[in-house]
């Protein structure tokens, strides 16, 4: 580090790295303009059982988003080529766990009024259960079916772009969480209900299923 250098009388000086517009660590060592592969062989051995496969090859991460949730705990996605995502949730900067969605629908809204709607009457944000790509999906927030339906999960966005990353965007979201069992490779797929306000005029709702990595999934360069 330069400033070492010169506390013990070296006089190289390096040049100075462009000062990052987040003050925390990126998990994995994911990074805007980074690459990211999955490992699809689950979908190739059991290609009836998934509703959406993650996407093919090695994926460029042009965009990067962080949630802080409070108390420490934060989410990071880093959003891909193909219309999809990785997730890597922290809680103190270490790993909790690590998913990935595809995107699978974008819903328009027509005015304000209507996003409003969806978001306080809508089944898809909040019912215990829900029918969604011919499946039947349980929701993993709230206390089971002891509410017919609970409201949305709120939290905000900030996303991240361009090469030195600089803030480009806020959001706030509207979620709810889904979930379904995969019988054979046993494994659980998420469905990702979101109301997304980019501000008083610009409103979507999208739809992403998903499902729980490892690090041994991923190829990270």
């Amino acid at each position: 580090m330069s400033w070492l250098k010169g506390l013990f009388g070296g006089n190289d000086k390096a040049p100075a790295k462009p000062a990052l517009p987040f003050a925390h660590e990126l998990p994995l060592g994911l990074r805007i303009n980074g690459r990211v592969a999955f490992d699809t062989m689950m979908y190739r051995a059991h290609p009836q059982a998934w509703s959406a496969q993650l996407p093919e090859g090695h994926q460029g991460i042009p965009c990067y988003g962080h949630i802080d949730l409070g108390g420490g705990h934060a989410l990071h996605r880093f959003y891909l080529d193909d219309d999809a995502y990785l997730q890597v949730s922290t809680a103190s900067g270490q790993i909790e766990g690590i998913k990935a969605f595809m995107f699978q629908e974008t819903v328009n809204p027509p005015n304000q009024a209507a996003f409003q709607r969806f978001i306080h009457e809508h089944p898809h944000l909040g019912a215990d259960r829900i029918e969604y790509a011919g499946r039947t999906w349980y929701r993993e927030f709230g206390d089971g079916e002891a509410a017919a339906k609970v409201p949305a999960v709120v939290y905000d966005e900030v996303l991240y772009r361009h090469d030195p990353p600089r803030r480009d965007d806020d959001l706030t979201h509207y979620a709810m969480l889904y979930r379904r069992e995969v019988a054979e490779p046993e494994r659980e797929e998420f469905l990702l209900v979101t109301a997304e306000d980019y501000g008083p005029s610009e409103f979507v709702v999208t739809y992403a299923i998903g499902l729980d990595l490892t690090t041994a999934d991923l190829d990270i360069t």
